[in-house]
């Protein structure tokens, strides 16, 4: 049908004759016709029918958007050659992928390892006074690994052990005794066999040009047994230190009741509290690079003893971070495994709160500002009556911090490392030279910004959240318009759905921080988004 359109096209462009033309529009229209109804049915199918399947259904979506791009490149670049044999490719990203921290703390230079007696150990800190009690595992019950292994998702790809998630899940009540004992016998002698310190990982494009391995992020694989194990440690660890109470509530990261939302809410909250006060707001908003990936693995283990961690267990820790590996699985072959000699394992459940407690005294060296983190996204920041007062402050706290970050041997990457002033439209006014002029160790000077993408929010120096709400705007009218297009071929239960679940998140992500805006502007954003979406979807929100 369509190759006849096109010749009968052909005939009326040669001919000029309106019996052609007519012949070409009767063929054209029946073409579009036919192209209706085959996208009325591919909804139907993949949309209409799945609206109860949101794995398939968001798939359908995601498809609609952007279609998916093939995360495993044929070929790379490394150093101007070009590699297309899937085990070079596959080596390629491996040494990337290892050799990003290791390159990281090369820069550090050769003073790091003069200014402590013993490489790998941090200044001695002081054990919380809370805490009376050292910490020891206690035995993991039979229930609680049944528990454990029929929560496994069955989507969870299998590690380096080849063992699925699904066969452990339905094997449950059979295999949870000996397992317990496996985890058990660990716990017992600190031991943890190689195999579950293993990772398989897949790199997945983020975006760019997919022949460069940096465009690539990279995917950890873990056994499925180990992250069992994980689990029962870190329950036991996070309800130790929850008793204690000894991490620090300047932290929002991977805490229960904590999310992005109440961080930016702290935040934005004290800035807006020195604002009622007539005073000038100064945050530094620290970039760390590769944060997770560059902890060093002997501070780790001094910062677990200090928080009373007891020799005994910490013997476990210790053989939990050290003797780990990974290989990059790509296109059917696997790259030669690399040691991995630093940083919290990715893709583990233990990660994150090993890196929470390696960063928790963070907090103690800004005595004279404000610290919010949430994992690695940290900003200090203080509240003075005029900007040299200010400036200060900060470059006081800035210089201890970059103490810490020296001591602690991680990289702080100065050039993405910002300062910005908040204050009252009026009070900035008054400024010559609004800026904040805090230096760093190496002489160089932080750079001032006027607008800034913190945890996922823009924020501007009155905090009138103008520039957020027309970013948030001009991203979301286009998937309201795309979506439009395809209106005819959705029924209303989908349309609703999409709205609900696609639109309105991104309006309702950080609403209680960003109400704050000038009134007119808020009520304007929520009423041309969900009027147009009612309108033109003809749905309630």
């Amino acid at each position: 049908m369509y190759q006849l359109r096109d010749s009968r096209w052909s005939n009326f462009k040669s001919t000029g004759s309106m019996n052609d033309h007519y012949e070409y529009r009767k063929c054209r229209n029946e073409c579009t016709k036919q192209t209706k109804m085959a996208k009325a049915h591919y909804f139907n199918e993949n949309l209409n029918n799945n609206i109860s399947n949101p794995r398939n259904f968001w798939r359908t979506i995601s498809n609609i958007q952007a279609p998916p791009v093939h995360s495993q490149p044929a070929a790379v670049k490394v150093n101007n050659q070009t590699l297309q044999h899937p085990l070079d490719v596959a080596n390629a990203f491996n040494d990337y992928f290892v050799g990003c921290a290791t390159t990281l703390i090369a820069k550090l230079g050769n003073d790091m390892q003069s200014e402590r007696p013993h490489a790998g150990q941090a200044p001695t800190t002081v054990q919380s006074p809370c805490i009376t009690q050292e910490f020891s595992f206690r035995p993991v019950p039979v229930s609680v690994v049944t528990k454990l292994l029929r929560k496994q998702k069955m989507k969870y790809q299998s590690g380096p052990d080849q063992i699925p998630a699904m066969l452990l899940k339905i094997s449950a009540p059979a295999i949870a005794n000996p397992v317990a004992t496996l985890i058990n016998e660990s716990l017992a002698t600190g031991y943890i066999p190689k195999l579950w310190k293993t990772a398989r990982v897949v790199p997945i494009h983020k975006s760019g040009d997919s022949t460069l391995v940096s465009n690539y992020r990279p995917i950890s694989l873990l056994p499925v047994m180990s992250k069992v194990l994980e689990k029962c440690v870190y329950t036991q660890l996070r309800d130790y230190y929850q008793y204690w109470n000894y991490l620090t509530p300047d932290q929002s990261g991977f805490r229960p009741n904590h999310s992005t939302t109440t961080a930016l809410l702290k935040v934005c909250n004290d800035i807006q509290a020195g604002m009622e006060q007539g005073n000038l707001t100064g945050a530094i908003f620290l970039d760390f690079a590769k944060a997770f990936d560059t902890v060093d693995h002997g501070i780790l283990l001094e910062k677990l003893k200090n928080s009373g961690i007891g020799d005994r267990t910490l013997t476990w820790f210790q053989s939990y971070v050290s003797d780990r590996s990974q290989y990059v699985s790509i296109s059917g072959s696997s790259s030669l495994p690399l040691p991995v000699t630093c940083g919290v394992p990715q893709g583990s459940v233990l990660g994150p709160l090993l890196f929470t407690i390696f960063i928790n005294d963070l907090p103690n060296v800004c005595k004279a500002s404000t610290v919010h983190m949430y994992a690695d996204d940290t900003v200090i920041y203080t509240s003075k009556p005029n900007l040299p007062q200010l400036e200060a402050v900060l470059q006081e706290q800035f210089t201890e911090v970059e103490k810490w970050i020296k001591n602690n041997k991680l990289f702080l990457n100065t050039d993405k490392t910002v300062t910005m002033l908040f204050g009252t439209a009026p009070k900035l006014h008054k400024l010559q030279n609004p800026h904040i002029c805090v230096g760093t160790i190496s002489n160089g000077t932080l750079t001032t910004v006027t607008s800034l993408k913190y945890l996922g929010m823009w924020l501007d120096p009155n905090l009138s959240f103008g520039p957020h709400i027309e970013k948030l705007s001009s991203k979301l009218y286009p998937k309201l318009g795309a979506l439009y297009r395809n209106k005819s071929c959705l029924s209303p239960a989908v349309r609703k759905q999409i709205v609900q679940q696609m639109l309105m998140p991104a309006i309702d992500y950080g609403d209680v921080v960003y109400a704050a805006a000038r009134k007119h502007t808020f009520i304007n954003l929520l009423h041309c988004i969900t009027h147009s979406a009612a309108l033109r979807y003809n749905v309630t929100t």
